[in-house]
């Protein structure tokens, strides 16, 4: 396998792509994780009937869940392209 600049343009690019795949599923997360939270504050503090704010407090639960748990995977993915100079190098 060759190393010339062509072949270390290429890495560089599916670098950034990787990167920026990453960023958007983040984002895809975190626009989740506003719906949830767009049903669950209504629910908790503006309506009185009492399965609603059962709704509520699990739309909000389930929110911080999905936030967390991009915000992890976005972490993981990062330190990983960033720890292993030949994972984009793997079919």
């Amino acid at each position: 396998m060759s190393t010339g600049p062509d072949t270390q343009v290429r890495d560089q690019l599916a670098r950034q792509r990787t990167e920026m795949a990453n960023e958007r599923t983040l984002l895809a997360y975190v626009r989740t994780a506003l719906g949830f939270f767009i049903v669950g504050v209504p629910s908790v503090w503006w309506l009185d009937q009492p399965y609603m704010r059962v709704l509520g407090i699990v739309a909000l639960t389930a929110g911080v869940l999905c936030v967390a748990v991009g915000i992890s995977r976005f972490m993981t993915i990062k330190r990983m392209v960033a720890d292993d100079p030949g994972l984009l190098d793997r079919p």
